[in-house]
Parts: structure tokens; sequence; C-alpha cells
């Protein structure tokens, strides 16, 4: 497909940068301050253990392809903890806004290789599964670390309302960037949602492991596997 390119779209989360530390964390201490404030004592290890079985719950959703929004993950952990009353929407708000505290490690090198990409005209979009950070967050996310304006495509899950490998969700970014998926590529660390869905719906596409090696024993291997961000510059071609 060198030479033919037109867009690209990345998957956020270990593509594009994971988090420093963990959101469990993150997300103890700001739902533990609104906690606080209130009538409902809950020790660390409860709130802990009530997150955990809220993010796992989330995982065997995505895993089946059953689309979880974020404030569905915020309705569970109100339950969790018995909160009632003004408190159910402080919590909730405190458990959806942690990811705005995250510390990023952008994966090496992204940051020329998107401007190089970028002075090619080539058009660059953003399709992920959020998790409980939505993708207004994410956009913020970005826009901190001085990388939003390279991107003008988006399939983030909380606003399409599927997960990837669903066709519906890469259609999204597509649409924006203008780009059919034969002259698109995608960029992702995972075989079976990254992989399986570009490659599904006629995409190029290119696993990353530079920030995580997936192991999954998914049969789908992506055209090209790499450590580096700067190899995409010679993917594309032009």
């Amino acid at each position: 497909m060198a030479g033919m390119i037109e867009a690209v779209t990345f998957d956020f989360w270990n593509t594009i940068a994971r988090v420093r530390g963990q959101m469990v964390a993150a997300r103890v201490r700001t739902v533990g301050a609104v906690l606080a404030q209130g009538e409902r004592e809950v020790e660390p290890e409860e709130l802990t253990a009530a997150l955990e079985r809220v993010a796992a719950h989330w995982e065997r959703s995505w895993e089946a392809g059953t689309h979880l929004h974020p404030r569905d993950g915020a309705a569970m952990l109100v339950r969790e903890l018995g909160v009632e009353g003004a408190a159910e929407e402080l919590v909730a708000e405190a458990f959806l806004n942690a990811g705005s505290e995250a510390e990023l490690e952008i994966a090496p090198g992204l940051g020329p290789v998107l401007a190089e990409l970028d002075g090619r005209g080539v058009r660059l979009g953003i399709v992920c599964d959020v998790g409980f950070a939505g993708g207004e967050q994410l956009r913020a996310l970005l826009a901190r670390e001085g990388l939003l304006t390279h991107f003008s495509g988006w399939g983030f899950s909380d606003e399409v309302g599927h997960y990837k490998p669903s066709p519906q969700i890469f259609e999204a970014a597509l649409a924006a960037l203008g780009a059919p998926p034969e002259r698109a590529l995608h960029v992702g660390d995972l075989r079976r949602t990254d992989v399986a869905g570009a490659a599904a719906l006629g995409m190029g596409t290119v696993r990353y492991r530079g920030l995580h090696d997936d192991l999954d024993s998914a049969p789908v291997e992506a055209e090209h596997v790499l450590d580096d961000h700067r190899g995409l510059l010679e993917v594309v071609g032009g």
C-alpha cells in the first residue's frame, strides 16, 4: 500500500500513550476525597475492591463486544458503594474525571512522526476503546501533550457506541477523515481488536509493540509489526 495511503488511524492506549502508575490509585484519591466530605465513610481497601469489580465488569463487557459507556461504570460504582442522594452524582463525576489527572508516557518518537505525516498531507485519526476516560477527556490529554492538532478524525467507543473490532468505530473515523478503507492504515497494539477490525474493513494494518507486546493467541497478525513509530514513515511512503 506504500504511496497510496491517504489516512492513518491510531489506537490511543499503548499505541499513542500509556499511563504512568495506576488509574485505580487515581480513582481511589478522587472518589475517596468526595466520600470523605460526605456521610458515607469508605476505607481505601473497600473503595479499591469496588473499583476493581467495576473494572472487571468492563473487561468482560469489552471482551464480549457489549458496549459499556463510562457513565454505566460510574453508576455501577455508586451501587457498589451504596451511595445515595446528592453524593451519587459527586461520586460519579469524581470517578469519571479521575483520568484528567493521568500522567501519560507518550510513545517514543511519536511526535515527530505525526508531524512528518501531517506535513506529507496524510490525514490522521484515532480509533479507541476508551474504558472510563471518554473521548472528550482523551482529546484534552492530547491537547495537554501538544498532539491534538495533528488529528482530525475520531472513533471513540463512548461516542460511537461500539468497541473494536466492530466496523462502525473505524468507519466513524474514516468518514471524518474522508478516506476509503483501502487507502487507510490503522496502527494499534492488539491483534483481536485493532488488527482484526481494521483488516476486516479493508484497511492496512500495523501492530505497534513499543509500549505493549500483545501475546494474544488470536490467529490474525498485522501486515507490519513495529517496535518504533518511525518505521511508519517507510510503511506509508510518499
